[in-house]
């Protein structure tokens, strides 16, 4: 296919879901779930195919070509050679250009499809009425048609257990158009996105995947350095690995261990997407019930709303003089002109003292609720996810969190900050959320991960029950409560805190050699 009109076609299809606006309505029912799930996942494989085009056609280097297209020297050519050479490399460079922006877009959105594909797969189940087959996660994609394999009608179930936030899909970037949706951001929504994907990048600590060695060999009875690069392994003894590939007389004169430092999301596109989606549902939110908040928190708000239109006003007659010499000084004295005919100055012209207060607060609590609700967000669904599922899914399915780390180090862990509890009272009071503040986050996930390890092999069940028993243990909450938060029953974490109670102190004969198993 040319290469202009692969590029079009892409942008034509990508432009084509732009305009196709998602609809959460009624998506409880099977038929508006499936249309959806069915819609992602065909734009989904056209994608897949589009990208393995661009990437056999060479669109992951572009500009490589374009290094044969080097300046001649001036000595060589003429004038208009030059001319042409110039014409021609500007040229390559704006088509190669094309082909990284267009490869770029079309990963984004195959990024956003798979976050938007994952939320929808833990979302619901499948049940037929006929033969009580049931579909979940991945297995979904096996219905074809709308009804199950055997014909018969489907049943919807909400996987109330589940983690997942189908809220953000109508804010996720699937036509690749992430530059657009940042730009449309506040530019509180901005820093909160900035701090989001450094959530996200929070590298693990470095471990050492490969070992670059200069090396001394002799050939033909002289000797001749090489470089090569292996595998690192624990307690390895490179010099003996050496001798047995290249001879007895081999020496190593310089190492150079080169590490990976994997991030909680490692595919830079899905933390774009995902950080994008959660900040943007955010700010929906916090615009629904800010005017509300802020009439309950400030002194007087026709005052602060009267402030804020003198500001718009004098900012509007600034910029009529564009040729001003100091638009800063002009906006000033607008500004002092519209706050003395609305009466919101004293007598010696300052700004009233109240008004003042409003305007700082005003200022602490929308910073306070831009950056950290959606970081609440985020964080309280990935811990729900870590707590609630097993270290073989999470390294096996993508589920909500497309490249997860299945595990994270004491580093990582510390991207895990505790919520501030105003903001999670807010949450409580005007958003109807089921978060709850837990002290010391990072000490939860850390106890889950060292349970996870301690059951490795034995085949257990890992679910909510026992990631809501860890939160009532490390994070002191009543069973009631955790029991709530996980959409369980209160025995079911009862029964699960005893377990981990059983593990930590074993009672019996039976648990001791259980610990002793485990220890092993």
């Amino acid at each position: 296919m040319n290469e202009s009109v692969l590029i079009g076609k892409s942008e034509r299809f990508l432009d084509q879901i732009k305009r196709n606006e998602i609809s959460l309505s009624d998506i409880e029912s099977p038929e508006k779930f499936l249309k959806l799930y069915t819609y992602l996942k065909k734009n989904m494989d056209t994608l897949h195919d589009m990208r393995e085009t661009m990437e056999i056609k060479g669109y992951t280097a572009p500009y490589r070509s374009i290094n044969k297209y080097g300046r001649p020297l001036t000595g060589e050519t003429k004038a208009e050679d030059m001319y042409d050479v110039s014409r021609h490399t500007q040229y390559f460079r704006m088509n190669a250009a094309a082909k990284k922006n267009i490869l770029d877009r079309v990963k984004s959105a195959m990024s956003s499809h798979r976050i938007a594909i994952g939320h929808l797969e833990e979302f619901a189940t499948l049940e037929c009425s006929s033969c009580q087959s049931k579909y979940k996660g991945h297995e979904i994609s096996l219905v074809k048609l709308g009804n199950c394999q055997c014909g018969g009608s489907l049943k919807l179930h909400v996987n109330t257990e589940g983690v997942y936030r189908l809220e953000i899909i109508p804010f996720l970037p699937l036509s690749g158009d992430y530059m657009v949706k940042l730009s449309e951001l506040s530019s509180r929504s901005r820093q909160a996105f900035r701090s989001m994907v450094r959530i996200l990048k929070q590298e693990k600590r470095g471990i050492v995947k490969t070992v670059s060695l200069v090396i001394k060999v002799m050939e033909d009875g002289r000797w001749v350095r090489k470089r090569v690069t292996i595998d690192a392994h624990d307690e390895a003894n490179y010099e003996k690995e050496i001798r047995s590939q290249y001879g007895s007389n081999a020496r190593i004169e310089m190492m150079q261990f080169h590490r990976k430092k994997p991030s909680i999301i490692n595919d830079k596109q899905v933390q774009t997407a995902l950080s994008l989606g959660y900040v943007k549902y955010a700010e929906t939110r916090i615009l629904q019930f800010l005017p509300v908040l802020l009439e309950e928190s400030l002194q007087d708000l026709g005052k602060v709303q009267e402030y804020q239109e003198a500001m718009e006003v004098a900012e509007r007659k600034a910029n009529k003089y564009d040729d001003g010499d100091d638009p800063d000084s002009l906006k000033k004295f607008f500004l002092k002109k519209e706050l003395l005919e609305r009466g919101l100055l004293d007598e010696g012209e300052n700004l009233n003292k109240t008004i003042q207060e409003d305007l700082k607060n005003k200022e602490l609590l929308e910073k306070s609720l831009f950056q950290e609700i959606p970081r609440i967000y985020i964080l309280w669904d990935l811990l729900r996810y870590y707590l609630t599922t097993s270290y073989d899914r999470r390294n096996k399915h993508s589920g909500p969190f497309p490249y997860l780390r299945p595990g994270l180090d004491s580093n990582q862990i510390k991207a895990f900050h505790d919520f501030k509890p105003d903001v999670v009272e807010i949450m409580q009071d005007h958003l109807s959320e089921r978060v709850e503040y837990i002290p010391s986050l990072g000490r939860v996930l850390s106890s889950k991960f060292s349970v996870e390890k301690k059951m490795k092999g034995l085949h257990l069940q890992m679910g909510p029950a026992l990631g809501a028993a860890i939160v009532s243990i490390e994070g002191n909450l009543s069973v009631n409560k955790t029991a709530k938060l996980f959409f369980i029953t209160p025995k079911e974490v009862q029964k699960e805190k005893e377990t981990l109670e059983t593990l930590q102190k074993p009672a019996t004969s039976k648990a001791k050699q259980f610990m002793a198993m485990m220890k092993k």
